[in-house]
């Protein structure tokens, strides 16, 4: 939950604590209440007369209209539950107000006429009971009934329904649990016959309950309301984990909580099997979500589609890609394939293509909502899992069409570039001290009468060629920043440096291109099975192991550095004349000298200084240091880094799937420097048309394969 109170206990506290509303005289969330003891009363006699008669007159002056209700806009209905929100988020209406809290719809206004409703049914909703005599989170006395869950209750309820048919469809109006009827609280209480009871009373069956009870965890501090319509405003992103995230629908509880009964009768009433939620996600996305097998083939069957994008363009397949639903992501693939023959063991099945291959069958762009681009990219242990069966065979085909070659065609232009560039640095040499005589008279780098003037002109040109052709390749791989960080410098920044002879900040870029041209190479050594999970243990110890080490161990370098350079401020070397600066012998004359002296001791680099230490005037204090330095440093933080770097090694060498990955990621990035139409070209190479017409992947299997 994070936060020290969550919306979600406030809210549950709120109503579990509210007891001086009039509601809750007629029936409590504790089982009281004045209707409660005469309907138990009437059950033991058999008599209903007196319970009628209290419904009749206590109940009827908490509605509108005697029961018949009235229209109130939605734009009134999200200003009551605007209200309820912090002020940042509180809309401009509410904002004016000394005190948002006070704000009430006017129930002593005009009425909203049928007619007036009928122009525009999405701008009121249909009210019973008044909005000022709710419960603590907006709930009505028919909710209450089914809160309690009890047959006596369950009764009430039956009775309430008798002398108010319209009140059924009345909802939880607070932010918590808004647009929360009572077929929702029955799925919940997994009550199939108050289920059929209610549905055969007519109530809405496509009720969407957005409350924030209801709502993913992360999707909460983004709620925001709009006086264009009813439903909540979130932001998309999410990773759909929520206690209740079970889509909104009456349909879809019923799917998440695996009422099978309760299920089918809401779709024999007509419900719509693929009615999207604020996410957009339909019943198949939700089942996905909490990986309901048995649920799911239910749904599929009765007719639900696969094919349906959610808000963030994804079908329940590429979100069980996404969130790494294992079981499930292999069962959906089974429901889309296209089984071709079948000879003892072995099936020769198609695949269709459309959301699993990263190259768009229509356009030949790349697909970043593909399910092999999901898994591929995906960070999360579990996705190694799904690295298997037809996504392999579709990367090993990808591999074999076209990807092999492009790809050792790419390792030999570099290589050659790389050659090339060293020719050049090799052949860059000059006086530095006639600088500016070389830049009055004329640029000697312009010069191209000597052979080797010329070898280092054609040089530049194939440095310059070469950084231009991988531009756009590297573009598309974070591990190949470095490189296109090279080639920015090569023929952005080194030919102005060239045009006016400013030799000296050529040298420093030059330096630092070669630095960052040579780890490249480690691109293509993923791609071997040889060298890549070295590679990969490489990143990870850099990036993990390295960079925590890094952080701790800066704090104790610069603290002993700035101790160590305050000593030796008395720094007195005895072989100096008395009138001459020790600061040339001194090994800590700066603060940076002392910080890379701390380093060299680190590393058990301390000869020089160890002795150094009789030449101050804390000599004693100086060893001290040393000892403590030595202890924590040089033999604590250094081990426990090679005990981290020990242990990242043992899991990347256990992981079954890691070296693959990698070698799965190398093939979809040489697969981006390929041009749209190419792509194409090589996606019906690789693949074979459907019944449909459809582009697949065709497959001979073993029935023993989980695929």
């Amino acid at each position: 939950m994070g936060n020290t109170e969550s919306n979600v206990t406030s809210g549950v506290k709120k109503q579990a604590g509210a007891a001086m509303q009039p509601i809750y005289k007629l029936c409590d969330l504790k089982g009281g209440g004045l209707l409660v003891e005469l309907m138990k009363r009437a059950a033991q006699n058999k008599q209903y007369a007196e319970i009628d008669h209290a419904i009749k007159t206590k109940v009827e002056h908490f509605l509108y209209n005697k029961g018949a209700g009235r229209y109130i806009p939605i734009s009134q209905m999200v200003l009551l539950r605007n209200k309820e929100r912090g002020k940042h988020k509180l809309l401009p209406q509410l904002r004016g107000m000394e005190n948002p809290e006070d704000f009430e719809v006017d129930d002593e206004g005009p009425e909203i006429t049928e007619e007036e409703y009928n122009k525009d049914p999405s701008l009121y909703r249909h009210v019973c009971w008044k909005l000022r005599e709710r419960g603590a989170v907006g709930e009505t006395i028919l909710h209450l009934c089914l809160l309690n869950a009890t047959s006596l209750h369950a009764d009430i309820a039956k009775r309430l329904l008798r002398f108010y048919p319209k009140l059924i469809n009345d909802i939880y109006i607070s932010d918590e649990y808004y647009g929360e009827n009572v077929l929702h609280i029955a799925i919940v209480n997994e009550d199939p016959s108050m289920v059929k009871f209610l549905l055969a009373a007519n109530v809405n069956f496509q009720e969407r309950c957005f409350g924030n009870f209801m709502c993913p965890e992360d999707q909460k501090s983004s709620r925001t309301d709009s006086l264009d319509h009813e439903w909540v405003n979130v932001y998309h992103e999410t990773n759909y984990d929520g206690y209740v995230y079970w889509g909104e629908y009456p349909l879809s509880f019923a799917a998440c909580l695996g009422q099978e009964e309760s299920f089918r009768l809401i779709l024999a009433k007509g419900a719509n099997l693929d009615a999207q939620d604020t996410n957009g996600n339909t019943v198949l996305h939700l089942l996905v979500i909490y990986s309901k097998v048995e649920a799911f083939d239910m749904a599929y069957e009765l007719g639900a589609h696969l094919s349906i994008r959610n808000i963030l363009k994804m079908t329940p397949l590429t979100l069980a890609a996404k969130l790494a639903r294992m079981d499930i992501f292999f069962h959906i693939l089974k429901l889309e394939r296209e089984i071709y023959w079948q000879i003892g063991s072995i099936t020769c099945a198609a695949y269709p293509l459309s959301q699993i291959d990263t190259i768009d069958v229509k356009t030949g762009q790349i697909s970043k909502m593909s399910a092999l681009n999901l898994v591929v990219f995906g960070d999360k242990d579990e996705h190694l899992e799904l690295l298997d069966g037809v996504l392999v065979d579709l990367l090993n085909a990808k591999w074999n069409t076209f990807v092999k070659s492009k790809f050792y065609r790419q390792f030999f232009t570099f290589a050659f570039y790389f050659t090339v560039s060293l020719v050049d640095t090799s052949n860059d040499d000059y006086d530095v001290e006639e600088w500016w005589d070389n830049l009055r008279e004329e640029c000697r780098l312009m010069n191209l009468d000597t052979t080797e003037s010329l070898v280092r002109f054609t040089a530049e040109l194939g440095i310059t060629f070469g950084a231009f052709l991988y531009l756009a390749a590297a573009m598309t791989a974070p591990s190949r920043v470095m490189f296109l960080f090279s080639c920015i410098l090569v023929f952005g920044v080194i030919p102005s440096l060239r045009l006016v002879c400013m030799d000296e900040v050529e040298d420093i870029i030059a330096v630092v291109v070669m630095l960052t041209t040579a780890p490249y190479f480690l691109f293509f050594c993923r791609g071997f099975k040889t060298v890549g999970p070295f590679v990969v243990m490489i990143y990870r110890m850099v990036l993990g192991d390295l960079l925590r080490f890094a952080t701790i161990y800066m704090v104790f370098v610069m603290g002993f550095s700035q101790a160590y350079y305050i000593i030796f401020l008395s720094f007195d070397n005895p072989l100096t004349p008395e009138d001459v600066d020790d600061s040339a012998t001194n090994p800590m004359s700066t603060p940076s000298e002392s910080i890379m002296a701390m380093f060299l001791m680190s590393m058990t680099n301390f000869g020089d200084y160890y002795t150094a230490f009789a030449r101050t005037e804390h000599e004693y204090e100086a060893k001290i240091l040393f000892v403590i330095f030595m202890a924590i440093v040089a033999i604590l933080l250094i081990n426990m880094l090679i005990a981290m770097m020990g242990n990242t090694y043992q899991k990347i060498a256990e992981t079954r799937n890691e070296w693959q990955r990698q070698w799965a990621r190398i093939v979809l990035v040489v697969e981006r420097g390929v041009s749209p139409p190419e792509r194409l070209k090589q996606l019906n190479v690789y693949s074979q048309p459907m019944s449909d017409g459809k582009r697949a992947l065709v497959l001979r299997l073993n029935q023993s394969v989980r695929y």
